[in-house]
């Protein structure tokens, strides 16, 4: 028997709707802002003191603990929000940033710009921006995006790239003797 632990936010509200005719039982959490709905067909146990569901399956099924880290991450991410931190390196290069669009000039004859969908952008510093998203899997693949205008060059360390990023340098031509 598989059984799958979620912990529900406490300012999150939940509620455990049973139709006994049917035998379905629905677990309804909501706060001020969202509200989502759970269907279950098999037992269920919440505990409140430690604010937690135990579903209890007689299958087995090996997608439970995806399941569990997904509910979990989606749950945080009602009334928390993800960063990511960008930095980039190079002589002349600049960016502006306009309401969630962020416009970089990295000496090009065309434009690089990255428009940001529910995203929002903060200037950190002359070479610094942060990323703040509720989604961590959009706020990834949006970082990777702005990462991939402009990757980091190896022999002249120019471009963008993640905060806490492995730089590599390769060596250059010099002559051993």
């Amino acid at each position: 028997m598989n059984n799958v632990f979620f912990f529900i936010p406490y300012n999150i509200n939940y509620l455990l709707i049973e139709n006994k005719k049917k035998s379905n039982k629905f677990i309804y959490l909501y706060n001020d802002d969202y509200y989502f709905c759970i269907k279950v067909n098999n037992s269920i146990f919440i505990n409140k003191d430690t604010n937690t569901i135990k579903l209890s399956d007689d299958s087995f099924n090996n997608k439970n603990k995806l399941f569990n880290n997904e509910l979990n991450k989606f749950l945080f991410s009602w009334d928390n929000l993800f960063f990511n931190k960008i930095k980039f390196t190079g002589k002349g290069f600049k960016f502006k940033k306009k309401i969630n669009n962020l416009f970089l000039y990295f000496n090009r004859a065309h434009k690089c710009f990255f428009i940001g969908n529910n995203i929002i952008l903060k200037r950190l510093s002359k070479n610094k921006v942060i990323l703040l998203k509720n989604n961590y899997n959009h706020l990834i693949n949006d970082s990777i995006l702005i990462r991939n205008i402009r990757y980091n060059n190896i022999f002249t360390k120019r471009g963008l790239r993640f905060s806490r990023q492995i730089i590599y340098k390769k060596k250059g031509k010099t002559a051993a003797q």
